[in-house]
């Protein structure tokens, strides 16, 4: 799947081909997905930003289609496979890391409610690999990942995540519920992220008083799991558990 070796980036045109490819896939949708993830940066698409030129092209309309599409073709979330699953939620994690991915979440119709309803699915599946994957898209989601950023759309994006109590609690059981047991470490990492973009200055600057309160309320009575990460092995984690609990502190 891979159009370049992989110890250098490829070139524009590949990942400008890549995301036509999800727009209108040349063979099965499934697999213009993992020729997508295999070709493009962890960290998103490089060359996310339409260039001066009479006949540059127009990047952010790519990746607003290859989004639309990457929804429109998702599948049957309770039938399609778990690396199929998994697969998606990288796509869509390296879509949002760029200035027009991050911008569409809340601007492109129907693409909150499609992630929101494809996220609470994926959880449910109690599978560490899609789990980690959905949370990893939720964090790029809440912190930008590109340059010259809008702060305004991330305040947006977060209030939009935020929102729902019921969410944010099946996010804290998962927490409790792989601290408790000693598994998915993965997993407690991309959530304690995504609690650090939400609670932890200077990120919290952007998360709105009143759904920093309830969040920070819940956390908080977490009690004892929190501490239970300082024993993790991991000294990632270890950081993130005292940046939340600081935070708590504060």
């Amino acid at each position: 799947y891979r159009w370049g070796p992989l110890y250098c980036a490829v070139d524009e045109e590949v990942e400008s081909s890549h995301l036509k490819f999800l727009a209108t896939p040349p063979g099965k949708f499934a697999e213009a997905v993992y020729r997508f993830n295999c070709n493009i940066s962890y960290s998103g698409l490089l060359h996310a930003v339409t260039q001066d030129g009479l006949f540059s092209e127009n990047k952010e309309r790519l990746i607003v289609k290859a989004i639309t599409m990457l929804i429109a073709h998702e599948g049957d979330q309770n039938k399609i496979s778990e690396k199929d699953l998994e697969a998606q939620f990288h796509a869509l994690r390296r879509l949002v890391a760029s200035k027009a991915g991050f911008r569409a979440f809340t601007s492109l119709v129907g693409f909150r409610e499609k992630v929101g309803l494809k996220t609470v699915k994926a959880l449910k599946r109690n599978n560490e690999a899609v789990t980690h994957a959905a949370v990893d898209m939720l964090c790029a989601l809440m912190q930008p990942m590109h340059d010259n950023y809008d702060i305004r759309q991330e305040q947006i994006n977060k209030a939009s995540l935020l929102s729902s109590d019921k969410f944010l609690d099946s996010l804290l059981d998962i927490l409790t519920m792989n601290v408790n047991r000693s598994t998915g470490a993965l997993v407690i990492s991309g959530l304690l992220d995504f609690l650090t973009f939400a609670l932890c200055p200077p990120y919290s600057e952007t998360t709105d008083d009143e759904q920093f309160g309830k969040l920070l309320e819940k956390v908080a009575a977490m009690g004892r799991c929190i501490y239970r990460l300082f024993q993790h092995p991991s000294t990632t984690i270890v950081k993130g558990a005292g940046m939340v609990l600081k935070a708590i502190i504060e």
